[in-house]
C-alpha cells in the first residue's frame, strides 16, 4: 500500500471519531505484536530440553507478567489516571 492510497482512503473517513477509532485499532495491533514478541523467548525457555533454561524461564515469567500488566495499563490510560490522582489528589 502506497502513501497516496492511504491518503485517498483517509478521505473516506469524514468524522473525527472514525479516524480516532482507526488509530486506536492500529495502536492495539502494534501493542499485541510487541507483547507477543516479548513473551516469545520465555515460551522457548519453557519448551527447552535444558533444565537450566526452564528454571530461568520460570523466574522470568513473573517479571514478564508484571511488565505486561504495566504496559496494558499505560496503553489504556489507567496508569496515567492513577499517577494523576496520586500527584494531584483529584
Amino acid at each position: 500500500m502506497y502513501i497516496s492510497e492511504l491518503l485517498v482512503q483517509s478521505a473516506y473517513y469524514s468524522s473525527v471519531s472514525d479516524v480516532v477509532n482507526r488509530f486506536f485499532s492500529l495502536i492495539l495491533g502494534v501493542s499485541a505484536i510487541v507483547i507477543a514478541l516479548l513473551w516469545l523467548p520465555i515460551a522457548f525457555g519453557f519448551f527447552s530440553e535444558d533444565e537450566k533454561k526452564r528454571m530461568e524461564a520460570k523466574v522470568r515469567v513473573k517479571y514478564a507478567f508484571i511488565g505486561t500488566i504495566i504496559f496494558i495499563l499505560a496503553i489504556t490510560g489507567t496508569l496515567y489516571a492513577v499517577v494523576y490522582y496520586v500527584a494531584t489528589g483529584t
